[in-house]
């Protein structure tokens, strides 16, 4: 140990004994001294959970943690009297120190199926091809046949092999062009079952997809109730043309090909993935689960210890088991409402209610239903659920057999307006009062066309819907604008206008990163992926960085129902913080994108130093 290091601690430690113990901190005398001092920073509580601009709360110099837990805050003098001989002290060298920042929505376990389930032994087992779109459904569909009869034939791929085939988008494809010929059945199975009869194949883009018979017919050997399932999700005739999204994508994989595989291989592979959350700052993370082999891994590393960070899960069983209507009800009505908070649950791991993936969609297939007029074959496409649909029927049932309601992807205005009749519904049905509607503190994902028609502001109000958005989205929105025209502008994102009325909003990082979507919501640029053209929307609806952070760390906890344990630096909290590279507070806007985390806390240990930042006196 550094000399000067042990002098000084060895000066504390004298000093206070030789005052005797009636003079030592109380905090000391309660607690015992701190575990790990950080001094000489600026340590940023994030404690304001006001709307207002600009206001982090307190700002210290140092702050000591005992335990998992931050023991106090405030000056370097301050914090030193709470230091004893094994105190470890850690210079910041004025570095800014905030909250662990909090990923409201992230699917850590398909990134963690494709990075790390091959390094442990978990494999997709089909013979893969790629195909590049044309520029019409129908030369597509014909270029994807093409391709798989071509393959078997010089592959020699034999009878009963599956096949994936990846459709790309090509130049003269919009985005979600491919998603939207998958989900109106302009490519069905019907064009592939008769030159393609012996092989099971999966056609997917992103997060669409389609079976032939041959897919469909091993599909249900383990899923037999998956054509009502695929109907009830997605609308009636979506089993007979193959549709596969997102329930069927992941469930290949998590339920189909890897079903007698052992949970520990699962487990480590969401390991791995969980330890590069801690690099970029992130100490929490929240997802919706369609699959009980998801859930059953993530708990096995909790029992063990494992977990790399806190997790809150929201069960999506209805897409992941695809039920028929029948068992969707009676697994709410049977199963009862096990969701908790953080404080009333497990540290690591908890259970923050149940999800269903899809209200309405994005790219193509939004809802803006009465709001916004547009031509026939636009209007035809929009997506917008109604009673007797799985997602009606899932959140309601659940909201009345007691369950939180979390995560449903609503696109646009005319999707929350169901949504809200839904709540409507369930509050009756479930003879609820607005108040305990309230405190369930149900949250609506994505959110980019969400605009601010009273009657739906009004309902948001009315049940305290928080609006979780996610700002890379927006790309998609110049080319909706072609399809709408100018009215449908005001629709776009008005965050600001959300938060000056009293609405709580979050957001959703890109995967990792933070930043970006903060320099987006301050300056409301986004770069078009085709062109690398930087388009600003709604310029009028930026707001401050200040804000941007609290929707990640402060109000991000009360999405996870989690601001009494975590999200800001206040003593008696869980020690999760992130030390930056730089300023955030005063730094030139254009430099926010490029901030680095150096250093992070989770539960009072440091899990992530690269630069050996806390062995540095």
């Amino acid at each position: 140990m550094n000399n000067k290091r042990l002098l000084s601690i060895s000066f504390i430690f004298l000093f206070c004994h030789g005052l005797g113990f009636s003079q030592i901190p109380d905090l000391v005398g309660q607690y015992g001294y701190a575990d790990t001092l950080l001094i000489h920073g600026k340590v940023v509580s994030m404690d304001d959970r006001s709307s207002v601009p600009n206001t982090p709360g307190h700002i210290y110099q140092a702050m000591a943690v005992k335990g998992k837990k931050i023991m106090a805050l405030g000056t370097d003098e301050e914090m030193k009297r709470l230091a004893g001989p094994e105190t470890h002290v850690v210079d910041l060298d004025n570095r800014v120190v905030i909250p662990g920042l909090i990923q409201t929505h992230y699917h850590l376990f398909s990134p963690a199926a494709a990075t790390y389930g091959p390094q442990v032994g978990l494999v997709d087992p089909s013979v893969k091809l790629t195909v590049t779109a044309e520029d019409t459904a129908e030369a597509t569909a014909k270029k994807i046949r093409d391709a798989i009869v071509n393959a078997i034939r010089v592959q020699r791929i034999p009878e009963g092999q599956w096949i994936s085939v990846n459709v790309g988008p090509g130049q003269g494809n919009r985005a979600g062009t491919i998603r939207t010929w998958f989900y109106t059945g302009k490519i069905n199975r019907r064009q592939f079952d008769s030159a393609v009869k012996d092989h099971p194949v999966i056609i997917r883009t992103r997060v669409a997809g389609i079976f032939n018979a041959a897919a469909i017919a091993e599909f249900k050997k383990v899923f037999p109730d998956w054509e009502e399932s695929t109907n009830l999700e997605n609308g009636p005739g979506s089993a007979e043309d193959g549709y596969a999204p997102v329930p069927e994508l992941q469930g290949l994989t998590f339920e189909f090909w890897w079903k007698d595989e052992p949970l520990e291989k699962l487990a480590e592979a969401l390991r791995l993935q969980g330890m590069e959350l801690p690099k970029l700052g992130i100490t929490t993370a929240s997802t919706r689960i369609l699959f009980p082999t998801v859930i059953a891994a993530y708990h096995q590393l909790n029992r063990e210890g494992k977990m790399p960070h806190r997790l809150a899960y929201y069960v999506e069983s209805q897409r992941g088991n695809f039920f028929n209507l029948k068992s969707i009800q009676e697994f709410y009505r049977g199963y009862g409402a096990p969701w908790t908070t953080h404080s009333a649950g497990n540290e690591m791991l908890w259970l923050g209610g149940m999800a269903n993936e899809i209200w309405d969609a994005s790219d193509n297939e939004v809802c803006m239903g009465p709001d916004v007029s547009a031509p026939p074959e636009i209007k035809a496409r929009e997506r917008c659920p109604a009673p007797g649909s799985k997602p009606w029927e899932s959140y309601k049932t659940a909201i009345v057999n007691g369950w939180r309601p979390v995560q449903a992807h609503s696109t646009s205005s005319h999707g929350m307006r169901l949504y809200i009749q839904m709540l409507e519904e369930a509050m009756r049905e479930g003879n609820y009062s607005v108040e305990y509607m309230k405190n369930l503190r149900t949250a609506v994902e994505h959110n980019q066309l969400l605009g601010t028609p009273p009657d739906v502001m009004a309902g948001i109000k009315k049940f305290g819907i928080m609006l979780n958005v996610v700002t890379f989205r927006l790309r998609d929105l110049p080319y909706s604008l072609e399809d709408y025209g100018e009215q449908l502008r005001p629709f776009i994102m008005p965050v600001k206008s959300w938060i000056d009325q009293g609405i709580r909003v979050t957001f959703e990082a890109d995967g990792t990163d933070f930043w970006r979507p903060i320099y987006r919501l301050m300056t409301r640029e986004i770069i078009m992926p085709d062109t690398s053209e930087v388009v600003v929307l709604g310029p009028e609806e930026a707001i401050d960085r200040v804000t941007a952070l609290k929707m990640v760390t402060t109000w991000g906890s009360e999405y996870m129902l989690a601001e009494d344990t975590i999200g800001t630096l206040e003593a008696g909290k869980l020690a999760d913080f992130a030390v930056l590279d730089r300023d955030f507070f005063a730094i030139p806007v254009a430099q926010i994108p490029d901030v680095q985390v150096k250093m992070t806390g989770l539960g009072g240990k440091i899990v992530y130093d690269p630069e050996g930042l806390a062995g540095r006196q």
